[in-house]
């Protein structure tokens, strides 16, 4: 990235540094956290920008929202990252449903290609990584049950790969988040194209994204 773009990682409760707190399981909880999280770590007279991929598309628009309705710092661009819009999306599992099996989880996340084999055969990693996406798939399913909805005056540049599952009749109305007109970026690969695709070309995007002037939806 330019030298003028600092780079934050926001991590859920859970995951990465956080792995010993307690996860989240609704969409409420993980956007209350990253608000904070961003509030804490941003000056209220400073712009920021954020990149979300997958279930981190629509943390992302619930944050730029949230901070929306703060005295303190705004998003100025989300990169809603290979994500179908949210008033497209259903949830994965009904509500009065009993608790889906291992596999049938880790079968759902297969299909985006994020799960290595070899891992999986070691119980504990497989455990882990089951209670992980439990998590996930219930912030997700919270999400579009009660925010698909929400708008964001933040301008959306929806980035995704070209083999992905969600092309642009999947991606077109993210235009019904923003107050501002829609732009989409493609890269090589599928929906973990930021691996495949390697970082510059997105720093790219990201940085001349950066620079265009905002612009009202007519």
């Amino acid at each position: 990235m330019p030298g003028h773009v600092e780079p934050l990682a926001a991590e859920l409760p859970g995951r990465g540094r956080r792995w010993r707190e307690p996860a989240v399981h609704t969409a409420q909880e993980a956007v209350d956290d990253l608000t904070d999280l961003l509030a804490r770590n941003v000056g209220a007279d400073e712009e920021l920008s954020i990149l979300g991929h997958s279930m981190g598309a629509y943390l992302g628009l619930g944050v730029a929202a949230a901070l929306e309705r703060r005295a303190g710092p705004r998003c100025q661009v989300l990169f809603a990252s290979a994500n179908l819009a949210p008033r497209l999306a259903a949830p994965l599992f009904a509500e009065d449903e009993a608790p889906a099996s291992d596999e049938e989880v880790l079968r759902r996340a297969a299909r985006f290609g994020a799960l290595d084999a070899r891992l999986l055969r070691d119980p504990h990693i497989a455990a882990r990584a089951v209670s992980v996406l439990r998590a996930d798939f219930a912030v997700c399913d919270s999400f579009v049950r009660t925010m698909a909805r929400t708008v964001t005056e933040s301008r959306v540049v929806v980035c995704r790969g070209r083999e992905d599952v969600f092309g642009d009749e999947h991606t077109d109305q993210w235009q019904w988040n923003s107050t501002q007109p829609l732009s989409t970026r493609t890269f090589p690969g599928g929906h973990l194209y930021l691996e495949s695709a390697g970082a510059e070309p997105l720093a790219a995007t990201i940085a001349a994204a950066l620079t265009e002037p905002a612009q009202s939806r007519t």
